[in-house]
């Protein structure tokens, strides 16, 4: 009998499922080692997924697809004894849930009906429909009281060898100005899991049992100072090594979200999608493996979520938060990292930097030099990032770093501007006025509430109506300001994108000065502490029956 076989008997009790008593476990243990496969030789991954939206207005099925393909990496990809409690939105709850495209018939995914429905709803927002969700072995709803029963249970039967890996595929609010990095997650009903009370949790977890975290809600780099001793930098390190992977810094916002699945331009589906060999949607994901040992680590994944990934992410890794405490740029590069951030980088002040020597050294690497330089000096994850995002904006490794922020303050200073409103006072869009006289033509359709019902509406009337349509005064003036919106958004959606990857890029190389810097400002103690969380970022997704990864 496996760990996972063992699953449906050993979870939450308040979950309605038989909790066994000590005997009872001990018994099945006893019957593992009698199996061949003693505990304390294999093994175990402890899964806690925690997914799903806050109410149904909030739980896309996006969120719901990235929770069953997880559940096929593991499948495929983990090889080994784990267990897995799943947390989604309502839990065991019938009620529809869940947030979809509205199955819609041919006729209104016709031009003609997605032009009424835009003229009524005011822009073109999807039309959706709710039902259950159908996320298979759930083990309850998203709440703060059966996640902490989970963590609870598995601090129980955690062992040396065993890991608990995390991952969030939820929602997140930012934290207040006051403690700014106490961002959350958000769950059903309205409650919440903030990253203090979270960290909390995990110092209850053996200290010898590392935790991986792959989170992608938004603000959720706030977790990624569960690092620290009360999520504070200046009590210093905890004793209990943790490594994470974040969508988004913990003053952002993070992208994804969706009430369709077909796009799935999201952090996470990235990062599994590397470790899965293809994409939530299936589409094939080779060259991820950066060291060809045959695995995809889940730092290689997190490498190809940050190079591939087209969206508004900034993501970081717990790794990046350490070198930004503990490690040291020079003033200039210094100061202009705070000024790119507003001053919201993990970046701290010489004087609160912990484990430092108390006097710079004036040997300080900085981002100088061309772009081979720094990368011929970068580790091979670093290296990957660097590579592969200064090629997708246009530079040459032979380039000097200076041409990259050169570029970049250009590109700050060239926001593409809205549309142009003639004439005096504000034009609007023309849509007012379409539906007016849509409204005196045909006044079934100008009814806000049963529009759809029109039999003009059916596919045989359609391409009539739309004709006619064109033919009324205000069509000509609405569809320009449509186009030129349309136009609009599209360039400042592809401004926003470039400005991410810059940022993303200039990031990366500041991440290869401070590795460079770390033994330079730090203590033995804390040089040797960061290769430690090094390897457990590098540390393989697969595990081997022995513990081996």
């Amino acid at each position: 009998m496996t760990m996972t076989e063992m699953k449906p008997f050993i979870v939450l009790g308040s979950l309605g499922r038989l909790v066994l008593p000590d005997q009872m476990l001990h018994l099945i243990y006893g019957l593992m080692i009698l199996a061949g496969c003693s505990h304390s030789l294999c093994a175990t991954d402890y899964f806690l997924t925690i997914g799903g939206g806050y109410n149904p207005e909030g739980n896309q099925a996006s969120l719901e697809a990235n929770v069953i393909f997880f559940q096929r990496v593991l499948d495929e990809k983990h090889g080994g004894s784990r267990l897995h409690d799943i947390f989604f939105a309502d839990g065991h709850d019938t009620s529809s849930d869940l947030q979809v495209l509205a199955s819609n018939s041919s006729s209104q995914t016709s031009e003609a009906f997605q032009l009424l429905a835009s003229l009524h709803r005011g822009s073109d927002r999807a039309t959706v429909e709710y039902r259950n969700h159908r996320v298979p072995k759930i083990s309850g709803a998203i709440d703060p009281v059966l996640v902490r029963s989970s963590l609870q249970k598995l601090i129980k039967g955690a062992q040396r060898k065993d890991r608990l890996i995390i991952y969030v595929t939820a929602h997140g609010s930012a934290g207040s100005d006051a403690d700014p990095y106490n961002t959350t997650i958000d769950c059903w009903n309205g409650k919440r899991i903030t990253a203090r009370e979270f960290a909390r949790w995990l110092d209850e977890m053996p200290p010898e049992v590392p935790v991986l975290m792959v989170m992608a809600q938004c603000y959720c780099g706030g977790f990624a100072r569960t690092i620290f001793n009360e999520m504070d930098s200046s009590k210093g390190l905890s004793a209990h090594l943790r490594a994470g992977f974040f969508a988004q810094q913990h003053y952002l916002p993070a992208a994804g979200c969706r009430p369709d699945i077909k796009h799935d331009e999201e952090f996470s589906s990235y990062f599994w999608g590397a470790i899965a060999g293809r994409s939530r949607n299936g589409v094939p994901i080779a060259s991820c493996d950066i060291n060809g040992d045959g695995e995809v680590s889940f730092a290689e994944a997190y490498a190809y979520a940050v190079t591939v990934g087209d969206t508004i992410d900034i993501p970081l890794r717990t790794s990046d938060v350490y070198l930004r405490t503990y490690s040291r740029l020079p003033d200039d590069d210094q100061d202009r990292s705070q000024k790119e951030t507003d001053g919201k980088s993990d970046a701290l002040p010489e004087t609160e930097s912990q484990g430092a020597a108390k006097k710079l050294p004036l040997n300080l690497a900085s981002v100088k030099g061309t772009l081979q330089s720094l990368v011929d000096q970068a580790p091979p994850v670093s290296r990957r990032i660097v590579v592969e995002l200064s090629q997708k904006l246009g530079f040459k490794l032979e380039d000097d770093c200076r041409a990259v922020f050169t570029i970049y303050d250009k590109h700050l200073q060239s926001v593409p501007q809205p549309p142009r409103r003639g004439g005096r006072g504000r034009a609007g869009s023309g849509r007012r006025n379409l539906l007016r006289e849509i409204s005196e033509k045909w006044p079934e359709l100008g009814d806000e509430q049963n529009w759809e019902g029109s039999a003009l509406l059916k596919p045989e009337n359609q391409e009539k109506l739309l004709a006619a349509v064109r033919e009324l005064p205000s069509w000509k003036n609405y569809d320009e300001r449509r186009l030129q919106a349309e136009e609009s958004a599209r360039k400042a959606e592809e401004h926003e994108l470039r400005d991410v990857k810059f940022r993303r890029l200039i990031k990366g190389l500041e991440i290869i000065v401070l590795e460079k810097n770390l033994p330079l400002v730090a203590t033995p103690e804390i040089v040797q502490k960061y290769r430690q969380l090094i390897d457990l970022e590098e540390s393989s997704f697969r595990l081997q029956p022995g513990g081996s990864r």
